[in-house]
């Protein structure tokens, strides 16, 4: 507070200083216009009065609109038509820019395209998954009938020429022992070499039909097991018609079918909203006035850039920087005062609206230099002040009304307590104590005083408390 006051204090002494040369200048010739004991030390007075204080931080900005909307393309396209031109005022949902219907044209046909696309891979599928036809179902139990029937019949076949086999191998042992026995009773004479022949012509005979009985036999087995193969296979293949089985390669088939249809339905989801994107009607976001559009009908313009920028000037806020000084005044919703100079000076009410958490620190070659960032919103901007407009930003920080004021320059300090000279009717002065309240600057707040009384307005080293002084006499306080 006291580096604060002496601040202040080397401003308004130029001020005082230049004042007392004047009045010393112009004192006036005769003693009608003097004041207080004639005689006395002269001195400069001023009236207690009662004023209105304001406490103010000073600050500059430019002019923002609060509410901005800048609308980008997002699909190439033409312009078709301008229905505005930049400087004009427009509601929210005017119609601003028509484009080239060819965007949309194009992707509603890729829409229908991939929706049959669709279509017929979901066809697929059910075809994997679900069972076969009435006739392919028909067909393929036929066919598996036809097989257990041949197995059957290859199941008899090897039975009865495993019986003839084993009639044949009887025969071949019982004929082995009769040439035996023939071989001995020719030895005697009692059998001819004819029968012993004969019966060794049989035993070959009989052998060849055993081994030809056994061949068949290995065949009609290796036929068995061929069927039972096919059995299995067609038994397969009716559990798959049937959706009782899903074989390694009927799962792939699957999973690639719900993959391509997840990406045909992503395709669609894509496109569906590249329709949405490549509406051929652009309209006002917010009310406003249009500052940016393309500068041409037929021009093409790339998906991504800037198509429309509109600006509402009836809602603005000036960003200005605060010395850290003032920080501990600050707070939300202080009122404030922004001030234009142009061929007029327009003040308009604003509020602190924002107050930055963090100080900006700008390096320099001098050092650094560190503010901090305040947002002030203009309350009523009028018709005069516009966005961009540089202006002049008085925080209001406190505010007494009707109290007693005197000039800093009146207060002396000493020790712990401040005081002022009250001058008396006869020129005596009254060192009295005050206390020192909100100060504008130029005028301080002060205690233990009237309006109207006079005091010192300047207090030099050599003034005392009882000392006479003399004044030229000034007009009654208000």
């Amino acid at each position: 507070m006291k580096n604060k006051k002496m601040i202040i204090f080397s401003v308004v002494i130029v001020v005082m200083i230049a004042f007392v040369g004047i009045a010393i200048k112009n004192k006036p010739d005769t003693e009608e216009n003097i004041g207080g004991d004639k005689e006395g030390t002269r001195v400069t007075v001023t009236y207690v009065e009662q004023q209105n204080i304001e406490t103010k931080i000073s600050s500059s900005g430019k002019l923002e609109a609060v509410n901005t909307k800048t609308v980008y393309l997002d699909a190439t396209n033409k312009i078709a038509v301008l229905h505005k031109e930049v400087g004009d005022t427009v509601k929210k949902g005017e119609l601003i820019i028509t484009l080239d219907k060819e965007a949309e044209v194009r992707t509603q046909n890729e829409l229908e395209a991939l929706e049959k696309q669709l279509a017929a891979e979901k066809e697929a599928l059910n075809q994997l998954v679900g069972k076969g036809s009435q006739t392919e179902i028909l067909n393929a139990q036929a066919t598996l009938a036809e097989l257990k029937d041949s197995k059957k019949t290859a199941e008899q076949n090897i039975k009865d020429a495993q019986v003839k086999l084993d009639n044949l191998n009887k025969d071949l042992k019982d004929n082995e022992e009769d040439l035996a026995t023939n071989e001995e009773l020719l030895q005697v004479g009692a059998v001819s070499q004819k029968e012993i022949d004969d019966l060794k012509d049989a035993i070959d005979t009989i052998k060849q039909n055993i081994s030809q009985q056994e061949s068949n036999i290995a065949l009609s087995k290796q036929s068995l097991s061929t069927i039972d193969a096919k059995i299995q296979t067609a038994q397969y293949s009716l559990d798959l018609l049937q959706n009782k089985v899903t074989d390694s390669s009927k799962k792939q088939q699957i999973a690639a079918k719900e993959s391509s249809i997840k990406s045909i339905e992503n395709q669609i989801e894509n496109s569906q909203s590249d329709l949405v994107k490549t509406t051929t009607k652009i309209v006002a976001p917010i009310d406003g006035v249009l500052t940016y559009l393309p500068e041409e009908e037929g021009m093409t313009v790339s998906a991504g850039s800037k198509l429309m920028s509109i600006v509402d000037p009836s809602e603005l806020k000036v960003n200005c920087d605060i010395s850290p000084y003032y920080s501990a005044d600050l707070r939300l919703d202080l009122d404030a005062i922004i001030k234009y100079t142009g061929s007029k000076t327009i003040e308009v009410p604003g509020k602190v609206s924002k107050i930055s958490a963090v100080a900006d620190v700008e390096k320099t070659t001098s050092g650094e230099t560190v503010t901090l960032p305040v947002e002030v919103s203009v309350s009523e901007p009028g018709e005069v002040i516009k966005p961009g407009f540089s202006v002049d930003v008085k925080i209001i920080t406190d505010t007494r009304e009707n109290v007693c004021t005197v000039p800093i320059l009146a207060i002396e300090e000493e020790d712990d307590f401040s005081y002022v000279y009250v001058v008396g009717e006869d020129g005596t002065l009254e060192k009295r104590e005050v206390v020192q309240g909100l100060s504008n600057g130029l005028n301080i707040e002060v205690s233990n005083v009237e309006v109207g009384e006079m005091v010192v307005a300047t207090v030099e080293e050599y003034i005392t408390d009882g000392m006479k002084v003399s004044y030229e006499k000034i007009g009654d306080v208000e």
